[in-house]
């Protein structure tokens, strides 16, 4: 059945001739009246898109309403014409995109030959759709300072959105397994995989982890919207907002540039946390040209931007090993800390002697501090570079036809860098990168008649990421460690709350992914109904290779001697993990039908309806490596017959019971309504009351099936491993299981407590958002609007982790052998977790198989109520202004990381996690401007004082929240605790070495669970203020050049991170990161 639907889906979209950038066009509508206000029909209202000549003609309705939808974004000029009356003109209308204004014309009596003519804009306010928005103009893309010409900095100007907070390391939306400037924005509360990319009506997504693919540069763009809340039933697939991009095209006159942007450390300002100025050179040069092949018919554009980067920045901090800990003397350490070493460490000193030779032959790759805490600040030298190209071809082959096809190219390259510290490699950015992105759209546009018009775009995108680490990185095998290398280049240890060697997103291998898009619009414009069918269809493709684990990975978080860094030296781990590679061949089909009926009910009213049908289909595993872990299957003692020797409960592709190469079953049946009213009080466009409601799905991002699937990647997990460091499969039941074959047998044997087995709920429900708004817009003057807008909405369903198999603890003493205790002793320790998990204490024989089992749920929530208030002045006079403040409040259970969101403290309390969404900020304020000299009469003044301009950016804004951690298991389960909160640990005078009541959190009894909340501390607000001053000087009328500073952050106001949060730190409360210090670059531009 599902098949059969696929192909008429497919059939249904390559049967309708004609594409449309439905989703990066206009449209102009209105009604015609004549000197008394009655309504004409028959009238003939044409417009001209004055750069290309392109035209369309409509008539009037019986009724005097006239629509003109999917016209292509810029100047236009409207004729209106009837015999009996004078021509109406009107010049000067700029159309932006996604919007909808209202021009509404009066005839008078007279000769159709003779002609009124009149110079005015589009009305401001919207009054057709119930979506809240905001255009970013081709004016600010270009004029307003940009902190390294990354247009999507501008998107958090638009009002209710934030940059998306990443969750802790290892879950970020945004790392190394994606292009470095892809974009994770938080609109209006929807989480940062819940933003729609498109450029030029393509769809422009990575769907490793659903954000956003890069723009392109500034010069190639025209302009941006952005949008959420109750948007049109032709939006879908990601439910939080829409980011709706246009690239230049070419028109009628031949245009261009050339230019060069120059950054250099001498005019930066040093890093609050740096001891130096950091070395920064980078160059960014490139060009831009566009103009006519064929006049009125063959357009082209083109444009290229080189950027190459040296730096050395000097603000990295760690707490790593002094001179004095190598004699095995913590007492230095331990008093920073603000804890002493547990028994039987004595007056906090360890016997050298007992000091791991692996641990020490590491920290001889490691400066040792000088700072008796540990302390050091290094530097990680960055060399990057990157080429961006972008072409794009316009046809309009006859009045009814046109046709259209753009291309993106943008190609990374960074050298990783390791000279005498393993600590730069120990971020993100050390790893080395070869990453390059492609998108290609292409369409083609038909007008059946004047009230119907016909659409379809086709898209695809490709992003390749391969990283790599330089040679001189060892193997843990290579320190010493008897574990098998199957790596080369690569290793990983985290000593919590002192240092980390290498990173979670830094191993070695490719991570490739494809999107294939088709979709189709059918806009009719029947009697007072303008309604658009279609439907969309997107294939998705994961190719990756993921090599974290396969050596070993080791974390110390200071379980048994109270100091991480101690456990460390003594070479005692809290947990060891290893696997045999995560092997990534996702596929997903998204498939979408909708109908949208615009009715404008009578001159003042207009109701939007609409119905989205989005079947939830399940992603799909290609090497056929899907398997699922299933409760009920569990306590049935199911077994699998592809691999016999499997433990009870979980089956693989080709069992009976599968849902074929899938890791769920999906739903076919899911249907997304939309309902809006836009009341126009005095039907002239000149001010709204909008109220709208929507249901939105989203769709799941690919990396969560990428998990470390038994048997292919045979994943083990040993927690507080009894040979340390040096052997860490001393005890394990069977030994070291690796290497694995490359071709694995039906009989297959599966280690004991092993990890990451696939474990999904059979019939999930996808994630969907109600959403529901009311908005007042109006528009004063010819240029000034102001609205006020609530928006609210509920998110349901969200994927949650939800821990199966966590440990029991169990108090008291007990027996050897008990709960897997090597000798009497508590029941409950680090080292016998597995032992007391609940499906072992149920059932040993089977359960010895599982170690932690994290269902990827669907029962996580979220909600978002807020007010957006905004001013705006379009350019006019000189200058251009736009203002909002957004006051808004962000509550969830959970955040959707790469890994789907990890699992609460308290696996029976759910609700426990209720708390500030990541992303949460109470209260932000956005002001851009942008503001021009005027003509001077007199000659002096006009060299002196003429064609200056200057643009600001400014922003304020509350801190985001983030959450207390214990940094040690304390309640014996296996998971990440909480500490208590006593009190409220919030300061009236902060400062940066104590930036919350430490003394307010305390550590639970053991075997508990704090109570301290999520997101219960908040750190610190910013405000910001980037500036760019320029001056043109004109060659000829059409040629000039522009020289061009630009300030970012000018007044070097310092804009504190978040504090450490770790409760076990000797850091925690304090703040020790801070965002970019004074930066200034020059420019010079040509321009013809």
């Amino acid at each position: 059945m599902k098949k059969v639907i696929l192909v008429i889906l497919h059939l249904f979209f390559l049967s309708v001739a004609g594409w449309a950038q439905t989703v990066a066009v206009s449209q102009i509508s209105g009604t015609v009246k004549d000197q008394s206000g009655a309504l004409l029909p028959g009238v003939e209202v044409k417009v001209t898109q004055t750069e290309t000549a392109y035209t369309r003609t409509v008539v009037t309705n019986e009724s005097g309403a006239y629509a003109l939808p999917n016209l292509p974004v810029g100047p236009y000029r409207l004729e209106a014409a009837l015999p009996g009356f004078s021509t109406y003109v009107q010049t000067g209308i700029v159309l932006q995109v996604n919007t909808n204004p209202a021009i509404h014309v009066v005839l008078s009596v007279g000769a159709v030959s003779e002609q009124i003519e009149v110079q005015a804009d589009a009305a401001m306010v919207e009054t057709r759709s119930t979506g809240i928005g905001q255009v970013i103009n081709q004016e600010q893309v270009l004029e307003l300072p940009l902190n390294g010409r990354q247009v999507s900095q501008l998107i958090t100007l638009s009002g209710a959105a934030n940059d998306f907070v990443p969750t802790s390391a290892g879950q970020s939306l945004v790392s190394n397994k994606n292009y470095p400037t892809v974009s994770a924005f938080s609109i209006a509360g929807g989480q940062g995989g819940q933003t729609l990319f498109l450029v030029d009506g393509g769809i422009n997504m990575d769907p490793v982890s659903n954000v956003g693919l890069p723009l392109p540069f500034p010069d190639a763009l025209r302009e941006f919207k952005v949008e959420t809340s109750s948007l049109p039933a032709n939006y879908g697939t990601q439910p939080g907002g829409v980011v709706n991009v246009v690239t230049k095209s070419g028109t009628n006159q031949f245009h261009g540039a050339g230019f060069e942007f120059l950054r250099n450390y001498a005019l930066n300002a040093r890093n609050f946390f740096a001891p130096r100025r950091d070395s920064l050179k980078r160059h960014q040069f490139g060009g831009v040209i566009g103009g006519p092949i064929v006049k009125d018919k063959l357009f082209f554009f083109a444009g290229y931007q080189g950027t190459y980067e040296k730096v050395s920045p000097a603000a990295n901090i760690n707490f790593v090993h002094t001179a004095a800990t190598l004699q095995g003397d913590f007492t230095g350490i331990a008093a920073c800390a603000g804890r002493n070493l547990n028994a039987p460490f004595q007056g906090n000193r360890v016997d050298p002697s007992f000091l791991n030779p692996v641990a020490l032959k590491l920290l001889a790759m490691i400066p040792t501090a000088n700072d008796p805490c540990g302390r050091i600040v290094y530097g990680i030298p960055n060399s990057n570079h990157e080429n961006q190209f972008v072409g794009r071809g316009d046809w309009q082959v006859n009045p009814q036809q046109s046709l259209f096809t753009r291309y993106f190219f943008t190609d990374y390259q960074h050298a990783p860098y390791l000279k005498d510290n393993l600590l730069t490699m120990s971020t993100d950015a050390s790893v080395g990168l070869k990453d390059r992105v492609q998108t290609v759209v292409f369409g083609h546009t038909f007008v059946i008649n004047t009230n119907t018009l016909s659409s379809l775009r086709a898209g695809f995108s490709r992003a390749s990421v391969i990283r790599y680490s330089p040679d001189k990185v060892p193997t843990p095998a290579q320190l010493g460690a008897s574990v098998t290398q199957a790596v080369p280049n690569y290793l990983f240890f985290n000593v919590q709350s002192y240092f980390a060697v290498s990173c979670q997103n830094c191993s070695p291998g490719p991570w490739v992914s494809n999107n294939w898009q088709l979709s189709e619009d059918l806009n009719l414009v029947r009697g007072a109904h303008q309604i658009s069918i279609g439907g969309n269809w997107v294939h998705s493709q994961l190719n990756a290779f993921g090599n974290f684990s396969r050596n070993g990975n080791f974390t110390f978080n200071g379980q048994f001697s109270g100091n991480a860094l101690a456990d460390f030296m003594l070479g005692r781990p809290s947990s060891f993990t290893q696997n045999n590679g995560q092997v990534g061949a996702e596929r997903l089909d998204i498939p979408s039908l909708y109908v949208q009926d615009n009715i404008r009910l009578n001159s003042h009213l207009t109701a939007n309806v609409g119905l989205r049908w989005d079947p939830y289909l399940a992603p799909y595993q290609a090497e056929h490596h899907a398997s699922i872990f299933d409760m009920g299957w569990y306590n049935e003692g199911r077994r699998s017959k592809v691999f016999p020797n499997a433990p009870a409960g979980t089956l693989f592709d080709g069992d009976e019971g599968m849902p074929g190469h899938s890791y769920y079953f999906g739903s076919w049946g899911k249907f997304a309504p939309r309902l809006g009213l836009i009341f126009d009080p005095r039907g002239k466009g000149q001010e709204t009351i909008r109220a709208g409601y929507g249901i939105f799905y989203g769709i799941t991002p690919l990396f969560l099936q990428n998990g470390t699937h038994a048997p292919w990647a045979n994943p083990v997990n040993i927690p507080s491993p009894v040979g340390g460091l040096s052997n860490p499969y001393q005890e394990y039941p069977g030994g070291n299981p690796y290497p694995v074959p490359s071709t694995l047998p039906a009989t297959t044997q599966f280690p004991t407590f092993g990890g990451g087995l696939g474990v999904f709920k059979l019939h999930p429900e996808p994630t969907y958002m109600e959403q529901w708004n009311l908005a007042l817009q109006k528009q004063l003057a010819d240029d000034w609007m102001v609205s006020a807008t609530y928006l609210g909405n509920r998110t349901l369903h969200l994927q949650i982790g939800e821990a199966l198999n966590s440990a029991v603890y169990i108090p008291g003493n007990c027996a050897a052998g008990t709960y897997g205790l090597t000798a009497a002793g508590a029941c409950s320790n680090t080292a016998n977790i597995n032992f007391r998990r609940r499906l072992y204490l149920a059932n040993p024989s089977q359960a010895q198989y599982y170690s932690g089992l994290t269902n990827f749920g669907d029962g996580g929530n979220a909600n978002y109520n807020g007010l957006l208030l905004s001013v705006q002045h379009r350019f006019g006079h000189n200058y251009s202004l736009t203002a909002n403040h957004t006051w808004s409040h962000c509550l969830n259970e959970n955040e959707v990381a790469l890994n789907g969101g990890g699992s609460g403290q308290d696996p029976d309390n759910r609700h426990g996690e209720y708390g500030n969404c990541l992303s949460d900020r109470q209260h932000a304020f956005n002001l851009t401007a942008v503001v021009r000299t005027p003509t001077f009469s007199r000659t002096w003044m006009q060299k002196l004082l003429g064609n200056w301009q200057e643009s600001t950016i400014f922003t304020k804004a509350t801190g985001t929240p983030s959450s207390a951690s214990l940094g040690t298991d304390n309640s014996l389960t296996g998971g990440g605790d909480r500490p208590n909160l006593v009190r409220n640990p919030t300061l009236s005078e902060p400062t940066i070495s104590r930036w919350l009541d430490t003394s307010a959190f305390v550590r639970p009894a053991v075997g508990t669970y704090g109570n301290s909340g999520r997101g219960v501390i908040r750190g610190p607000g910013a405000w910001n203020v980037d500036v760019a001053l320029s001056r043109t000087f004109p060659i000829t009328e059409a040629q000039k050049i522009d020289l061009r500073f630009e300030a970012f952050n000018l007044f070097n106001h310092t804009r504190f991170g978040n504090p450490n949060t770790i409760w076990n730190s000797p850091t925690f409360g304090q703040i020790l990161t801070a965002r970019d210090p004074r930066i200034m670059q020059v420019a010079l531009k040509y321009a013809f």
